[in-house]
């Protein structure tokens, strides 16, 4: 079976390379924002240090799942099919934007309470510096939370409005089981948004944190911290995320049994 899949590959170079000598001089658009961004993202990923890299098949909540949600963005699912395996019964999310992530998550688990929080467009100056792709994402309040507001879901979603370096997270204080780091994603911010998730954490909570593998803040705080956690910090293949849990959640696989995965 190697044998005969080397043997396809070798057919395969010399149209390849031809391929990629074309597509260098008519696309590059698409080599810039697919190709080199995808090759340094896998890069990251593998230099990582004390971040370990684990497939979606290693989680065995995640192996049977079926959720339900929007499909614009898979990671809502696996986050929701992730609550719901760890037995989940309060998700704080920092980050609200449409609210289509908290509004997953409440619609597939009726005894999850979901509270999201984010800083309003028109709120005066932060008190750490954000990035200009942050500042893309910032909602007034008729638009933030709009994907869950009016549906029977929002009964159990709480908005709450603030700066994250600010916010009085003390009401909080051991309280949460699935804290989800979505606000800005500037080192500064990712810093101060895992002090409090990690205030925040119950006796079995989990944190994820978005965009690792492709916000340079946040791949920079995560891997730093990982380092000091007292339990691993794991990256889920195919996803932005990295996520680290007081439970243990993780099965590992030999090497040997990897399949391929994609490089997000």
């Amino acid at each position: 079976m190697i044998g005969r899949t080397l043997s396809r590959n070798r057919r395969v170079f010399g149209p390849v390379l031809r391929g990629l000598a074309r597509g260098v001089v008519r696309r590059r658009p698409e080599l810039r924002h697919h190709v080199v961004r995808d090759v340094w993202t896998v890069t990251k990923r593998f230099a990582a240090e004390g971040v370990e890299n684990v497939q979606l098949r290693e989680v065995p909540c995640l192996r049977d799942a079926v959720v339900d949600g929007y499909v614009d963005d898979h990671q809502r699912l696996l986050l929701a099919a992730l609550c719901r395996g760890l037995g989940c019964r309060s998700f704080f999310e920092i980050g609200t934007n449409q609210g289509r992530t908290a509004w997953t998550l409440a619609h597939n688990d009726p005894g999850l309470d979901v509270l999201t929080l984010d800083v309003p467009l028109d709120a005066p100056a932060t008190a750490l510096e954000l990035g200009d792709d942050d500042r893309f994402f910032l909602r007034d309040e008729a638009t933030a939370g709009v994907a869950f507001r009016g549906r029977p879901e929002a009964e159990r979603i709480t908005q709450l409005w603030g700066d994250s370096a600010t916010f009085d997270f003390s009401p909080y204080a051991g309280r949460i089981d699935f804290v989800y780091v979505d606000g800005a994603h500037t080192y500064e911010y990712v810093r101060s948004d895992t002090e409090n998730a990690l205030r925040m954490l119950s006796p079995t909570g989990t944190i994820a944190w978005d965009d690792y593998t492709t916000g340079p803040g946040v791949y920079e705080y995560v891997n730093e911290v990982a380092a000091r956690l007292d339990r691993p910090v794991y990256h889920l293949l195919g996803t932005r995320m990295a996520l680290f849990s007081r439970q243990d959640f993780v099965v590992r696989i030999p090497p040997d049994d990897f399949g391929s995965v994609p490089s997000v």
